[in-house]
């Protein structure tokens, strides 16, 4: 493994200062990651300077909002060598998710999604290459061992295309789209780049929840027992909402009208989690009053 870090990276000042060896390729010439063994996993990306990564992600770290989820990291001083950027190791999108994979979690985390990206938005930056492996967290034990990291908390990463644009959401017309995860459209080359990220974003939550099946209750059976229904399908609220943001494609040159925008998507997806997690707590109180009053079953 060692053989295949280049030797710029090896030989980084910073590396060397932090006893990051040997480290393990992610994608060959770009990520590495350290070894548990010395400590907390760290990834570790040779910056290309020819993109707006390093910029856009001083920008976005050093602002203080609740709907910030740039992942923290720390970009080494080109001074001393070739700018890296090091970020903690997490899991990505799906590997959260189907941990535990209920219904108000799933809507929780597809919140955090769209906060994150509204934030982005809102500084007319567009992240531009949205999907699971974009999208990171971790649990409750391994945030311990990173400063500024929340457990479950989801965390962009790769700012590699990301573009500063000079207009924003609503104002902002169509642009070639640089290379991605996700493939293009129809054949699509020119899109909204705001547009885009929403469009990629549900693409992201579609894969989440085909995963696996969900474990959670269904109205019935809460109200005959307390045992959990295991489903096969998605609920249809959240296949429902993953659809309408996805939207339908009309090849716009323009500002897309396609799908919602991410602030909408975040408000609307606000109000759904909030009835869902109402309903929930009507479920149980039924369950609660059904086991007091009713005698049992011998």
């Amino acid at each position: 493994m060692a053989s295949e870090v280049p030797a710029r990276l090896k030989s980084h000042p910073e590396i060397i200062r932090r006893g990051f060896e040997p480290l393990i390729p992610l994608k060959f010439g770009v990520v590495y990651v350290t070894l548990a063994s010395k400590g907390p996993e760290y990834f570790i990306k040779i910056l290309d300077t020819d993109t707006e990564e390093a910029t856009i992600f001083q920008q976005l770290s050093c602002r203080i909002d609740p709907r910030n989820h740039t992942i923290p990291g720390e970009l080494t001083s080109p001074e001393v060598g070739h700018p890296l950027l090091i970020t903690p190791a997490m899991v990505d999108l799906v590997s959260l998710i189907e941990i535990k994979k209920t219904l108000p979690r799933t809507l929780s985390t597809f919140l955090q999604l769209m906060e994150g990206i509204e934030f982005m938005h809102s500084l007319r930056i567009a992240h531009m290459d949205i999907c699971p492996g974009n999208l990171v967290a971790t649990d409750i034990h391994i945030s311990r061992l990173y400063p500024n990291v929340e457990p479950y908390k989801v965390y962009l990463i790769d700012f590699g295309s990301s573009l500063q644009l000079p207009l924003g959401s609503g104002s902002q017309h169509a642009i070639t789209l640089p290379p991605s995860q996700y493939g293009r459209v129809r054949g699509i080359t020119q899109f909204d780049p705001y547009s885009w990220d929403v469009y990629c974003a549900a693409l992201a939550m579609e894969q989440a929840l085909e995963v696996r099946p969900f474990a959670y209750r269904c109205v019935y059976s809460q109200l005959m027992s307390r045992k959990a229904c295991y489903e096969n399908n998605s609920p249809l609220i959240a296949r429902l909402y993953v659809d309408w943001v996805k939207g339908k494609e009309r090849g716009c040159t323009t500002v897309c009208r396609c799908r919602p925008s991410a602030r909408r998507a975040r408000q609307l997806l606000t109000g759904i989690l909030w009835g869902v997690r109402v309903w929930e707590c009507v479920q149980n109180a039924i369950c609660s009053l059904k086991e007091l009053l009713l005698p049992p079953v011998s």
